[in-house]
């Protein structure tokens, strides 16, 4: 990663400069050129002054007033030059200074000026031609460019650098937040890197720690789960065991009795299977509308035959609540209630379903006492066999948004709360 923000850096900044090198490098050329041109303009205006109305030349004068790289030649009005060094015949630039204008131009690559002097009415008497040779521009042209050049390259050495902080400004958080994930794989409570300053990566960070709060959430979860399963499914096993050894030892004179027992046993294992897939799997099955007072006196009815074998009864204290639910989970839910109060409790089950505040609260009322110093929704706590325990039927309960509780411990009162529209 820095490498690649390091080589993104230097490629838009090596892009940029050399988008403004090139022109500004003609520009220079231009510039110089210029400058040297103003110079030949200022120097023949010099000669010009030192050239008398009539008599001969100095030209010993005349070029002390000049650069020394300089070369003055003087034109005749016909072309002809009569001293100095240049060409023997007036070239374009001189012609022009013949017409009695100053001219300046370009000759094979070398600058020249030609002004006028000595006027008459009829034109220059002589024309002075100022050379300056190419190489000379050039070499000042090369120095500008390399100058030039230089600021290029310190731009692109501070870019570098600037790549280098940025990309370890960068990287580093990113590979924290990578080792951090890979720790959490390996250990659900690896610390977290602190915030960054950078609002991206911080967001991402928080979203990072939410997702290891969910997997150690559901590796919990999972522990529970696994552990509840062998708890759940052996008890009924177990049970048939016992039957059918028991029937073994000391026949009855019934050979049914034995089967219906192993079917409620069998009955036990499915419902306690379907439970489990039901919370593994939590499917978000939508919910339905059903008459939860039915369904509550139903599972009643069904639990009325267990009761009555144990000298109890239950009652149903419920009118008609239409609401919004799934079904299967408060059939499982109810399942558990109520063979928690016929194994643990005492006395008349009394189940209640009332509405209040947008939610449907169901309470399973038994006579007994609860343990005070005892959690019925503890890990380590034994469960009858029937269902998915205490536990597990909180977080079926919590998984659909309920919420189910121990409201009361004298007599006891378990609570499950439903979210459900009017």
């Amino acid at each position: 990663m820095r490498r690649r923000i390091l080589l993104t850096t230097l490629g838009l900044t090596a892009f940029a400069v050399l988008a403004f090198f090139i022109p500004a490098a003609l520009a220079v050329r231009s510039r110089v050129q210029r400058s040297e041109l103003l110079e030949l303009q200022r120097e023949a205006s010099i000669v010009a002054s030192r050239i008398g109305a009539s008599g001969p030349i100095d030209m010993d004068e005349v070029n002390a007033a000049i650069d020394s790289s300089h070369d003055i030649a003087v034109y005749l009005p016909d072309g002809t030059k009569t001293d100095g060094v240049g060409p023997e015949r007036a070239d374009a630039v001189v012609h022009v200074g013949l017409e009695g204008t100053f001219a300046e131009g370009d000759v094979a690559g070398d600058l020249v000026a030609a002004v006028p002097v000595r006027m008459t009415a009829a034109g220059p008497g002589l024309v002075v031609r100022i050379i300056e040779p190419g190489s000379e521009s050039d070499q000042r042209v090369r120095e500008s460019v390399a100058l030039l050049a230089a600021a290029a390259v310190g731009v692109l050495l501070v870019a570098g650098v600037i790549g280098v902080l940025l990309a370890r400004r960068l990287s580093r958080p990113v590979e924290d937040l990578r080792t951090w994930a890979a720790d959490l794989g390996r250990h659900a409570d690896a610390a977290a890197p602190g915030p960054t300053g950078i609002a991206e990566l911080d967001d991402l960070g928080v979203s990072l720690n939410e997702a290891g709060e969910r997997i150690r959430e559901l590796l919990q979860r999972e522990r529970s789960f696994s552990s509840h399963v062998s708890h759940q499914l052996r008890t009924p096993v177990a049970a048939m065991r016992v039957a059918v050894e028991a029937e073994l030892d000391a026949p009855r004179p019934d050979r049914a009795t034995v089967l219906i027992e192993c079917l409620r046993a069998l009955d036990r294992l499915e419902s306690t299977i379907e439970s489990m897939l039901a919370l593994a799997r939590h499917d978000g099955r939508e919910p339905s509308w059903c008459d939860v007072a039915a369904l509550v006196r139903e599972h009643s009815d069904r639990w009325r035959p267990s009761y009555a074998a144990a000298g109890r009864d239950i009652d149903v204290d419920a009118g008609t609540h239409v609401g919004q639910v799934d079904s299967i989970a408060v059939s499982h839910i109810l399942d558990v209630l109520l063979d928690n109060a016929l194994v643990h409790g005492r006395g008349r089950v009394v189940v209640a379903v009332r509405r209040s505040s947008g939610v449907l609260n169901i309470d399973v009322r038994d006579a007994g006492p609860a343990r005070p110093d005892a959690d019925p929704f503890s890990e380590r706590r034994a469960d009858s066999g029937h269902g998915i325990g205490l536990r597990l039927a909180r977080t079926l309960a919590e998984s659909e948004g309920g919420h189910l509780s121990l409201l009361d411990e004298d007599p006891t009162v378990f609570r499950l709360t439903l979210p459900t529209p009017v």
